[in-house]
């Protein structure tokens, strides 16, 4: 009988924690703790890892990074730098994603991108041009915006790319951005569903306790 109990304790415990959740990437306030680059940078949240590279050109192939990922203070977040003196910036000033730079951001599964904050080349959020978005190998175009969503959208390999050439300092920053904070979805699509589990376990629960019941009318 006790047994039994356990079982069902154990089924009950389980489908309360099979359903994954949501992860934010705060690059902003990381960065803030710790400016640097470095060739990859991994982040890890609520069970989701990212990866970020920073790479020359559009769809870049090859499996040594062109640039660096970086990370930048001052209200800014994850960017791309050019060449690192030790593990800064240099020059300083080029350490956001700028004109034929990738940002890649490779994670350890599936996931949706809920949210991302930019903020532009002056750490703030006005903005001007577009931005080129690849999800595993499929590209699409977004205006460049402080918060962007990409709902129902899955993957694990995304890069963002800066097409901008830009004109004079001014707007040229505004073509510029680093993300600041990042939001993924609460599951990717290499995870079971999270609706069917809970119902499953709630009718093998159902089960033994028809079990226990049997068992205490024998008693």
């Amino acid at each position: 009988m006790k047994n039994l109990y356990k079982a069902l304790l154990t089924v009950v415990a389980f489908g309360f924690t099979s359903v994954a959740s949501a992860a934010i990437f705060d690059f902003g306030t990381i960065a803030n703790g710790n400016e640097y680059g470095a060739e990859s940078i991994s982040f890890t949240d609520n069970g989701v890892t990212v990866t970020a590279t920073g790479w020359a050109g559009l769809n870049p192939t090859g499996t040594t990074p062109d640039y660096f990922a970086y990370l930048d203070s001052g209200n800014a977040g994850l960017g791309v730098c050019q060449s690192l003196n030790g593990d800064q910036c240099a020059p300083s000033s080029d350490d956001n994603v700028t004109y034929t730079e990738t940002l890649r951001l490779v994670f350890d599964h599936e996931v949706s991108i809920d949210g991302i904050i930019f903020v532009n080349g002056d750490h703030n959020t006005d903005f001007v041009g577009n931005f080129i978005l690849t999800v595993d190998g499929i590209s699409d175009t977004y205006a460049l915006t402080n918060d962007f969503a990409l709902p129902d959208l899955f993957g694990t390999v995304f890069e963002f790319y800066n097409p901008n050439s830009g004109g004079d300092s001014n707007v040229s920053n505004n073509q510029q951005f680093y993300i600041n904070e990042l939001t993924t979805g609460t599951r990717g699509l290499d995870e079971p569903p999270a609706v069917p589990i809970p119902a499953a376990v709630w009718l093998f629960g159902s089960g033994l306790l028809g079990l226990v019941a049997v068992a205490r009318r024998k008693a």
